[in-house]
């Protein structure tokens, strides 16, 4: 095996993490004790806690900064965001129970109110993705962040692959080079001998003897298998002796992964709707005085199981956007195209002024709430779609609806309006295939920040 580029950047970055991760953990120990003496009329009294948990919060900072440098999360490059949250709440959870075991254990701990450790836990929980998140967001923007990759493959497949590289900074995979199959057979130079090789087989070839001599050149050799909508996330491997066997399944199609996410939608639908009724009552009087017509509107929409079910939102658009609409199809061809593509039209002439401004920020989806609490809907899931579209649907129907749709889901988060109708439908299916509590979260997250800003509406 040839001498391989040290990229010295990979250390920076781990080190950037390492550095924010001690901060904000040592930042979530203070607020914990902060929330906890503030309670303390309720909970009791404890003096100078600080200066009692410190050593405990010292262990627990080192020992955390171990456990995700063992998981991985530094640099944490090719790992895929709902997988980083799954590591990372994993491993802040393990170090949460090693310290509640230490406080039983070690006397100088054993009055201490375990209540500060439940606090830093729900803390850490929630403000360290947040914040690799944000961290990798701003870093991957820089030249020097991640590791550049060599790309071997037939061209136009080699291109999409680099295409998604580029699109998915946080990867942290630079498509450096797109070399043939052929160029595996021969000696690379130097300069073309990079950490991670990706290589993308065509149909039908023996794949032992190229990742062979490609592991000679390279210290990662990435296979690039077609698995169209099905799972990739949560993927399993077997060992069929000696031969790579892969799983792959439907993870909703699950009885009991369904019954934990019915139960997550009616404890969220319940809390939040009952939060959002002064913004529900505000909305409705902006739509009542800006436009004539009734506040909400009812459309038609697929459910689970083909059933149709009548979805309300706030009224968006004028009350003659149907012939408007036709008016506009038949005289512009452009937009015909368009329309027939996204199901949708980038400048939509029936949107009133509140309409544009509720569409960009998704505020007219807030009604939904109600079909969520009744069952029809889920907090996340695929597409609610028109029974117009069932046609365009085609053989995803069967999996697609096999589902409750959801208020959001994974095309919202990774395209929105800015994918093309087919592309909505692989994105379903990818749900569907690689659903788990950690992409739902994820998922929220992601559509909060999508929502604020406005993007892809």
């Amino acid at each position: 095996m040839k001498k391989q580029k040290i990229n010295w950047w990979t250390w920076v970055v781990s080190l950037i993490l390492i550095i924010s991760d001690t901060a904000i953990l040592l930042g979530v120990f203070r607020l914990a004790v902060l929330i906890r003496n503030l309670l303390t009329p309720l909970l009791g009294r404890q003096w100078n806690l600080w200066l009692i948990v410190l050593p405990l919060v010292q262990m627990g900072i080192l020992f955390g900064i171990s456990v995700f440098i063992v998981e991985g999360l530094y640099p944490g490059y090719g790992m895929t965001a709902v997988k980083e949250l799954e590591r990372m709440s994993k491993s802040v959870t393990m170090v949460f129970f090693f310290l509640v075991i230490i406080s039983f254990l070690i006397s100088p701990y054993k009055g201490l109110p375990r209540s500060f450790l439940l606090f830093s836990w729900i803390l850490a929980l929630v403000i360290l993705p947040i914040s690799h998140f944000l961290i990798r967001n701003i870093i991957s923007r820089f030249s020097w962040y991640g590791t550049e990759v060599v790309i071997f493959g037939e061209n136009e497949k080699a291109m999409q692959i680099a295409d998604s590289l580029k699109r998915v900074r946080r990867l942290g995979w630079r498509p450096k080079l797109i070399l043939p199959l052929e160029a595996i057979n021969n000696e690379l130079k130097d300069e073309d001998r990079f950490d991670v090789a990706i290589f993308i087989p065509p149909p039908g070839l023996a794949n032992e003897e190229y990742t062979h001599k490609l592991n000679k050149d390279f210290r990662k050799v990435i296979l690039i298998g077609q698995t169209g909508g099905l799972g990739s996330v949560w993927v399993k491997p077997h060992d069929l002796d000696g031969r790579l066997g892969l799983e792959f399944h439907y993870n909703l199609f699950d009885g009991y992964a369904r019954g934990i996410k019915r139960l997550m939608d009616f404890g969220m639908g319940v809390i939040i709707s009952i939060m959002l009724i002064p913004i529900i009552a505000i909305l409705s009087l902006l739509i009542f005085l800006d436009s004539p017509g009734p506040v909400f509107f009812k459309q038609e929409r697929l459910g689970k199981g083909y059933k149709r079910f009548n979805i309300i939102k706030f009224r968006t658009m004028a009350v003659d956007a149907e012939q408007k609409l036709f008016d506009l199809l038949e005289n512009d061809p452009v937009a015909k195209a368009e329309y027939q593509e996204h199901h949708k039209l980038a400048n939509d002439p029936r949107l009133t002024r509140v309409g544009k401004w509720l569409r960009r920020f998704s505020l007219d989806e807030l009604p939904q709430f109600v079909h969520v609490l009744g069952g029809s809907m889920s907090m996340i899931g695929p597409r609610a779609y028109m029974p117009s579209e069932l046609d365009d649907i085609g053989d995803y129907a069967p999996i697609i609806l096999r589902i409750q749709p959801g208020l959001t889901g994974w095309w919202q988060i990774m395209g929105r309006h800015q994918t093309t109708f087919k592309q909505r439908l692989l994105m379903d299916e990818y749900y569907i295939s690689n659903w788990s509590l950690w992409m739902d979260v994820y998922i929220l997250l992601k559509t909060v920040w999508v929502v604020l800003s406005g993007r892809g509406a």
